[in-house]
């Protein structure tokens, strides 16, 4: 699907289960609604600031913007967590992983026009029956997200953008808290073809199961939702005395998940028309697992940009 602009994306992303994307819009936005409410005022000062000076910081704002100058900084930095994959379906950019895709037009303020749709998981190899397997190239979630975390706080120049980097900073720090954005499982019924982090694991009635775990967390992303939500679900998963900021290590943490949570069901994959079915109650523990590693990315989100950013 192809759009006209950036707010047609960003409708679009709104409404629309899309498999490679991660959490979803809800889910991207209850992490940083949990991680803003805990920055210092020191660190929220400056991540307003960058966030203004984003090249897209009118449609980072949404067309329903407090009026007020703490809710439109909080309502840019929420937005921003969805917008690495808005620009998935934005004509302005590029799909650089298409060996025949035509670069487009440079414009003011991006580093580049990349979709850099790569940039989002690390698939660990996984083989439960013994299946050979592919170790991930470069660039992933791995070697884009701790040089990011790294310029973040260094002073714009060459090719460093700190405004550019937020909103990905934000994005790629939530999904790795996705297990299925962590792990690609490869088993011999697939020829030792990897399911690209569930999305090619076909589940009934008409899903993957990439999407499903996009969802757990729910498909509202009203601001009464998220902020409600995100209340409830901090109540319920209180912060960590420690809180690891290595992505190596929620890489690591997402594989686990994947083993024990996700992929409960056996070592088939199912086809388009001979889909898996879930056994009873996955559904309601995939939400819990959700509503839990929503919590702690929140919480290391917050971690990260107090330390870089005070």
């Amino acid at each position: 699907m192809r759009f006209t602009g950036l707010v047609a994306a960003w409708t679009a992303t709104m409404f629309l289960a899309a498999p490679a994307y991660g959490w979803n819009a809800t889910g991207h936005r209850l992490v940083a609604a949990i991680a803003y409410a805990r920055l210092t005022p020191q660190a929220r000062a400056r991540v307003d600031d960058l966030l203004r000076k984003h090249p897209d910081y009118n449609t980072l704002l949404g067309e329903n913007a407090p009026s007020d100058s703490a809710g439109r900084a909080r309502a840019a930095f929420i937005n921003a967590s969805v917008w690495p994959d808005v620009i998935k379906g934005d004509t302005r950019f590029w799909d650089d992983t298409k060996a025949d895709a035509q670069p487009t037009p440079q414009l003011p303020g991006f580093p580049d026009m990349k979709r850099h749709t790569n940039w989002h998981y690390f698939d660990t190899p996984y083989a439960p029956d013994g299946a050979p397997t592919e170790i991930h190239q470069p660039p992933h979630a791995l070697s884009e997200l701790p040089r990011i975390i790294k310029e973040i706080r260094k002073t714009p120049k060459g090719a460093v953008n700190p405004s550019y980097d937020l909103p990905w900073l934000i994005h790629i720090e939530g999904d790795l808290h996705q297990p299925l954005h962590c792990v690609g499982r490869f088993v011999k019924s697939a020829g030792g073809k990897g399911d690209a982090g569930g999305n090619l694991v076909f589940i009934a009635p008409q899903t993957n199961l990439h999407s499903i775990w996009d969802g757990a967390a729910g498909r509202d992303t009203t601001d009464e939702f998220i902020t409600k939500t995100a209340a409830e679900i901090v109540a319920k998963h209180p912060a960590p005395k420690r809180l690891d900021k290595d992505p190596k290590t929620w890489i690591d943490e997402g594989l686990l998940f994947s083993v024990r949570e996700v992929y409960t069901f056996g070592v088939d994959n199912g086809t388009k028309e001979k889909p898996n079915t879930l056994p009873p109650g996955y559904l309601e523990n995939a939400q819990r697992v959700a509503h839990e590693r929503i919590a702690l990315a929140g919480y290391r989100l917050a971690a990260i940009l107090n330390k870089k950013l005070n």
